[in-house]
């Protein structure tokens, strides 16, 4: 099917507001995945007695699904985004709350729900509702001095924190703080809170280090230098240098835990080389400054807290992922948007690229852009 300019359907113009050059950095990112999961899962499934394609087959489903998610949300305007994310933020706190009273703990951690045979994680999907919520209660503070909205920031960031706290997840908490942090700065808070919350993150982190074993044994592993899974995180960068091994020919995956989730740049470092995990950064890279770039030309204050909350996020939590697998950082659970396998993080992104897509669209509305063609024509 051709979309021509002369074409008035929704479709054509949607097609003719969508930043095509963000669509296409997140297909290419759904695409990539599916190869990344093909290499690193297949040694995981012999060991669980399940079909080789097992995991890639329900990351080709994930991935399938998440394209309509991401539509879905792209025609979406402010006011529906803003809706959506409310009772999508509200609801996943109830999920959140659910997993710490109900949850099945896997690994020490309750973060997941059951339904039926199909796990899901409440949390990723809490990301970008709540970062669309917060652009909006700060940006009506900041419009009308009268709201009150630096405490709805304040109380739903510390609701979340705690559920976070209880589970535990250290490291989406932290995504989730960096991230409100963020969009505060953005907001134009006195310098002196920047100052003040710079300072109570190493407090935070050694309160964390004393109370969360497994905090402490990450953080002393990464200190002594004794990390199993970073160890052979290493050895599959050097094994792949330039061009890697090739597809399937990775060894180091083997003996990485989740290497279909956790360490999947890794994979990628081993199997294809320096030149794939390049080209990944470039396409994150672009993905992120493309969307702040949106920010710099907007006078919208929603829409540049909602804008650069998502690419903040979506980029702080891929950088995570890059780190820990390079031994930047200590080790942490974090996946890799649309690379990792999983289905509540591909939902997260779909959902996230979704908002992103529909926010920086031209005119950010189906019925203004309908009449704006009509008086370019």
């Amino acid at each position: 099917m051709i979309i021509t300019r002369s074409d008035r359907s929704n479709i054509a113009l949607w097609w003719w507001t969508i930043d095509r050059y963000l669509l296409t950095g997140f297909f290419m990112l759904i695409l990539i995945g599916i190869f990344l999961v093909m290499a690193s899962s297949q040694y995981l499934t012999q060991s669980l007695n399940l079909s080789s394609h097992y995991f890639t087959l329900r990351h080709i489903l994930f991935g399938a699904l998440s394209i309509p998610i991401i539509i879905s949300f792209s025609i979406l305007n402010k006011r529906q985004i803003k809706i959506i994310s409310i009772l999508g933020m509200v609801i996943s706190i109830l999920l959140i709350f659910s997993t710490v009273v109900d949850g099945d703990k896997i690994k020490g951690a309750q973060r997941w729900l059951y339904i039926g045979n199909i796990s899901f994680q409440p949390s990723e999907v809490c990301k970008p509702f709540f970062i669309i919520f917060n652009a909006w209660v700060l940006s009506l503070w900041a419009e009308k001095k009268n709201f009150p909205g630096w405490i709805w920031s304040i109380t739903s960031i510390s609701i979340i924190s705690a559920l976070l706290l209880l589970q535990p997840d250290l490291g989406m908490t932290i995504l989730f703080i960096f991230t409100w942090g963020f969009q505060l700065f953005i907001t134009g808070i006195p310098l002196i809170i920047i100052i003040l919350l710079i300072i109570s993150f190493p407090i935070f982190m050694i309160i964390s280090y004393h109370n969360f074993d497994h905090v402490k044994i990450r953080i002393d592993s990464f200190i002594e230098g004794t990390t199993y899974q970073v160890s052979k995180s290493l050895q599959s960068f050097e094994a792949g240098g330039l061009l890697g091994k090739g597809p399937g020919e990775g060894l180091y995956k083997k003996s990485l835990p989740d290497a279909h989730s956790d360490f999947v740049f890794a994979v990628a470092a081993e199997e294809y080389g320096v030149l794939i995990c390049s080209f990944v950064i470039i396409v994150y890279a672009s993905i992120i400054l493309r969307s702040l770039f949106y920010t710099i030309r907007n006078d919208n204050l929603f829409l540049i807290l909602a804008v650069g909350g998502l690419a903040f996020q979506f980029g702080f939590q891929s950088l995570i992922h890059m780190a820990s697998n390079t031994d930047l950082i200590p080790t942490k659970g974090m996946t890799l948007p649309f690379l990792s396998y999983g289905g509540s993080s591909i939902l997260a992104s779909a959902i996230t690229a979704g908002m992103l897509l529909g926010l920086t669209r031209t005119n950010n509305s189906l019925v203004p852009i309908t009449r704006q063609f009509h008086e370019k024509r």
